[in-house]
């Protein structure tokens, strides 16, 4: 795995930055027709809220190509990601995003990350989840350390809010613009 890109949601131009380097990523894998993004989170913890909330926005901007897997109404979670995963393998030629929110440094609360290679999901409050996805985009919604379950609980639910709108918007950039290639 490897980073590919990083930028603050805060940052004006964050949506195309982002949105151009999935589009970078997706046509790379051009061979593969079937985009499914998966969202991947609860709403019953504020932090890990945010691939839920990406999920329920791509769904309500009712896009024709990606496949929408995880949001507020029907999440992907640690009790049925390997359900999902077992329902990807079912599928023709998927180019699976994941997204999910993670902890990280604080100095980095707020990047949002695009990293090549499958999600860990979990990894962040010591899960083992299996990995999935071709790339990955995670949103660093609060710091690390002392009891992690805790601090995702108590993250502000106003910036998982803004990171998922800037996730969402990036990511419906990207695929207007790979459908215009």
């Amino acid at each position: 795995m490897s980073l590919l890109y990083q930028v603050s949601y805060k940052n004006q131009q964050a949506v195309p930055l982002l949105g151009e380097h999935i589009r970078a990523r997706l046509l790379q894998q051009a061979e593969r027709s079937n985009l499914i993004i998966l969202c991947i989170g609860t709403d019953r913890c504020t932090g890990d809220a945010l691939g839920p909330l990406i999920g329920m926005n791509l769904e309500r901007a009712q896009l024709s190509s990606p496949q929408i897997w995880g949001t507020l109404e029907k999440p992907v979670h640690a009790l049925n990601l390997k359900k999902a995963i077992e329902k990807l393998s079912t599928q023709s030629k998927p180019t699976v995003i994941a997204v999910d929110a993670c902890l990280g440094l604080p100095q980095h609360v707020g990047d949002v990350q695009i990293v090549d290679g499958p999600l860990r999901p979990g990894l962040g409050v010591r899960k083992v989840l299996p990995s999935v996805g071709d790339f990955h985009i995670k949103g660093i919604v609060n710091s690390n350390g002392f009891l992690d379950a805790m601090v995702l609980h108590n993250t502000r639910l106003h910036t998982v809010m803004e990171m998922a709108h800037v996730i969402s918007e990036a990511l419906i950039y990207a695929i207007g613009k790979k459908a215009n290639s």
